[in-house]
């Protein structure tokens, strides 16, 4: 791609669809994240809406697909609702995808037992842990988005 915010060429149809080609041969986007990214170069807004809406139409971008994709793998990761609900949230994708996918995740599996399988995995059996190793295992919980209530009570009702 070129320079961002080069001179002041006048950009086609054409160069807005190769660059939107080439971030998706890359990964898979959600919409408002593509948006962001073509954004950055001085392409005209209505040839970037004019782009989107024709990739949305054949398909190649969908954002519950994205949501959904991008959902799964951050549970895989051990990563809680919270968390994942803010890494699609930063990625541009809407709150009726999100809440499509946490309903998916928490079907899947509960994040109950994902956090406790997550907990055992990364500091071993709570009712082992000291104090201080409970502490960390609790900031690092919270941190990956579980609730400080269902850590609380993984750490210490074990």
């Amino acid at each position: 791609m070129k320079s961002l915010k080069s001179d002041a060429k006048e950009h086609t149809r054409e160069d807005v669809e190769a660059a939107a080609y080439r971030f998706l041969a890359r990964r898979d986007h959600a919409c408002g994240e593509l948006r962001q990214k073509l954004g950055r170069y001085d392409f005209e807004p209505e040839l970037v809406e004019a782009v989107l809406s024709e990739l949305v139409d054949r398909g190649y971008l969908d954002d519950a697909r994205f949501a959904e994709t991008q959902g799964q793998a951050l549970a895989r990761k051990g990563w809680g609702p919270a968390q994942i609900a803010h890494r699609l949230r930063q990625r541009g994708v809407e709150s009726v995808h999100i809440d499509a996918v946490l309903d998916l995740v928490e079907a899947e599996a509960s994040f109950r037992v994902r956090a406790s399988e997550y907990l055992r995995g990364k500091f071993g059996a709570p009712e082992t842990l000291d104090e201080r190793a409970q502490r960390r295992a609790f900031r690092h919980m919270v941190y990956r988005g579980y609730a400080p209530g269902l850590v609380r009570r993984l750490l210490f009702d074990a």
